[in-house]
Parts: structure tokens; C-alpha cells; sequence
């Protein structure tokens, strides 16, 4: 009888033990389902919270365009992001932008919930092709899995996610902006406001290049040859040679191979604003530019020797065609930067930042 009781008093002890271990594990796991330490929010727009993948992708975005912007030749992980640049460190000019990113970009979502705007199969086709794409670029979806995270610091399936609401927030911002139109009025207006911005030059250049083959520069003793060279053949420019047959002997920047299309080279062309190079640019298209002018221009390729053929105006029959989408993408533009502007007014869509999330993801992000 004793035996039998102590059996049952095992038996029992074993039961207890057996459902307070598994009384812990359920709240163990209540717990983890409730705070979810691995998917942290780091802040909020009204109702919607701001995931640490959101947060990290639009940081790294905005990071690759600081370095950008500002002619930067490093990887966001190598810059020194307290690095002062104006008044502000680097890091902070980015948090900036990326704040107001997410804001916008909540915004819209909402907005979009609220009009009953919804992705179609053709929308979802569009994510998903985006995502096959992002594979067969970086190979495989393991290369594409550890590019992404990498690029963006998130995983494919949170960049998928992020595509997804990106397409929505585009079909809110057609859905709003689809009662924008451009009247033929609008465009001729345009035309002759901006009339010599439509203008195209025609030039004769000569390269004596400064560059080696792989675009490094060449030594200072190379480059001061270049320029006496440049000068040369800028003297007989001046003195009545033919430009174009001396850039047909001279200039380094003519195709290697010739055709029966294209039988000789003889540097002359024929652009318009934001075409070329900014110094080649800004000497063709001086308002005193004349006929025949002739000169010496630098710039990051090497020593141009140029000569001014003519100045040509474009027609506005010509242009309007062109003009008009342009002038109504310039317009929604303006228009949907009001509307935003406008909705971040409103104290409901300030973005409420959890603090310690905010800074341990900076810390990871920007290694200070």
C-alpha cells in the first residue's frame, strides 16, 4: 500500500513538474508573440508603426544618396558618419531625410487605406517580378538574399513587403493627382518662358586626353605635354586650318573602327543644355558666343580644342509633343509636394520615435 501510494505520489510530483514546465514555455511564448524582440518598432505615423526593416531600408537609401550628392567616394559602412558637413554631422543630415521619408511614406499609406485603394494581380505580379529580377541579377536567391542585406540591411521578403506598399502609395498618388492636366496654353507659355533652353549648338572639338586607358589620370609631365599639344593645334585652328581634318589627325577620342557609314571622324556635334560635360557645356552655350570662336576648354577627360560653328533655335511645332508630359510631371509634382506638405501639418501624423529602439538600430547602422 505504501508502495502504491509513493507511486502515486511520483506519478502525481511528475504531473505537476510536467505542467508548470509547460505553463512556462506558454508564457515564454506569450511573452515572445506579444513583444517580439526581433521585429521591433522603432516609431509611428497616427496608426501605423515603423518597422526596424522600414527604418533600416530608407536609412541605407538615404545614406548611398548623401555620399552621392556630395561627391563622396566611400561605402556608407566605411564613412565616418560624425563627420560635419555644414552645420550639421552627416549622420543627422541623413536621419533627417529618412524621418521625413517614412513620415511621407505612411502617410500615403494611410491615405490610401482610407480612399479603399487595394493592390490588383497585376500590381502583385509587378512586386513579385521586381523581387525574380533583384534574383536573377545577383544570380541566385542566396546571392540576392545577402546583396540585399548588404544594399539595405533587410531580407527579401521585407524588401518584398516594402515594394508592396511602395506600389501603393504610387496608385494613391495617381489616384489623387488623375484630375492634373496640362492645357496646350500651359505649354506654349513654357516654350517661350524657356526658349534658349531649347536651343542646340553645333561644335568641332580636338581631345588630347589626360586620361589613361582605364580613366586614371595621367602624371603632371604627361598632362603638361597634353596641354602644349592642345595649344599647337589650337594655334593652327586660329591661324585657317581645317578644324575637322585636324581632329580627324589628332583627336583621341575617335572610334577605333570605321564604316562605310561612318568612314572618318571629325568632331562635330551637334547638342543640346545637359548633354555634355558641364565646362564643354558652358563654353559652347555662351550668350557671346560667335562663329568661329575658337578655344582651349579642360575638363575631367583632358584639353579640348574647340571651335563655335552655330547656335540653333528648336521650334515650338517641334517640341510641344515633348514638352507636354515633362510639364505635367513638373506639375503633379508641385501639386502632390502641397498636398503632403499639407498633411504633415496635421499633429496626428508627427512621427512618435521610440527612443531606445531609434538608437540601438542608429548604432548598428552608422557605428556610432
Amino acid at each position: 500500500m505504501e508502495n502504491e501510494n509513493a507511486s502515486v505520489k511520483k506519478q502525481s510530483k511528475g504531473l505537476i513538474i510536467g505542467l508548470a514546465v509547460a505553463a512556462v514555455v506558454i508564457i515564454a511564448a506569450v511573452i515572445l508573440f506579444v513583444l517580439q524582440p526581433w521585429a521591433v518598432n522603432v516609431a509611428s505615423v497616427d496608426n501605423l508603426k515603423i518597422t526596424k526593416y522600414e527604418y533600416t531600408f530608407f536609412t541605407k537609401f538615404n545614406m548611398s544618396q548623401f555620399l552621392s550628392s556630395n561627391s563622396i567616394n566611400s561605402t556608407p559602412e566605411q564613412y565616418k558618419w560624425n563627420t560635419k558637413v555644414g552645420t550639421e554631422t552627416a549622420k543627422d543630415q541623413v536621419k533627417k531625410s529618412t524621418l521625413e521619408n517614412i513620415q511621407e511614406f505612411k502617410i500615403q499609406l494611410i491615405k490610401a487605406k482610407d480612399a479603399g485603394i487595394k493592390l490588383d494581380a497585376t500590381d502583385l505580379k509587378n512586386v513579385d517580378d521586381a523581387i525574380n529580377q533583384q534574383i536573377t541579377q545577383y544570380g541566385s536567391r542566396n546571392a540576392a538574399e545577402a546583396g540585399v542585406k548588404t544594399d539595405y540591411g533587410i531580407t527579401l521578403s521585407e524588401l518584398k513587403e516594402i515594394y508592396r506598399n511602395l506600389t501603393l502609395t504610387q496608385k494613391y498618388r495617381a489616384d489623387l493627382l488623375k484630375d492634373v492636366k496640362v492645357s496646350d496654353e500651359d505649354v506654349k507659355k513654357y516654350y517661350d518662358d524657356n526658349k534658349k533652353n531649347f536651343d542646340k549648338v553645333t561644335v568641332t572639338h580636338i581631345l588630347i586626353k589626360t586620361v589613361d586607358d582605364n580613366n586614371a589620370p595621367v602624371s603632371e609631365g604627361k598632362k603638361a605635354e597634353a596641354k602644349k599639344k592642345a595649344d599647337d593645334i589650337l594655334a593652327r585652328v586660329r591661324a585657317g586650318e581645317d578644324v575637322k581634318k585636324l581632329a580627324t589627325e589628332f583627336s583621341e577620342d575617335k572610334p577605333a573602327v570605321t564604316t562605310k557609314d561612318s568612314p572618318g571622324y571629325e568632331g562635330e556635334y551637334t547638342f543640346g543644355r545637359g548633354e555634355m560635360v558641364s565646362e564643354f557645356e558652358k563654353w559652347a552655350f555662351d550668350d557671346a558666343r560667335k562663329e568661329g570662336d575658337s578655344d582651349v576648354v579642360e575638363t575631367q577627360f583632358g584639353f579640348h580644342v574647340m571651335q563655335f560653328h552655330k547656335r540653333t533655335e528648336t521650334s515650338f511645332d517641334d517640341l510641344k509633343e515633348s514638352i507636354k508630359p515633362s510639364l505635367l510631371q513638373q506639375k503633379q509634382t508641385e501639386e502632390y509636394s502641397k498636398k503632403l506638405d499639407e498633411f504633415k501639418k496635421d499633429s496626428k501624423y508627427a512621427v512618435k520615435t521610440n527612443e531606445g529602439a531609434v538608437v540601438k538600430t542608429d548604432k548598428s547602422l552608422y557605428g556610432i
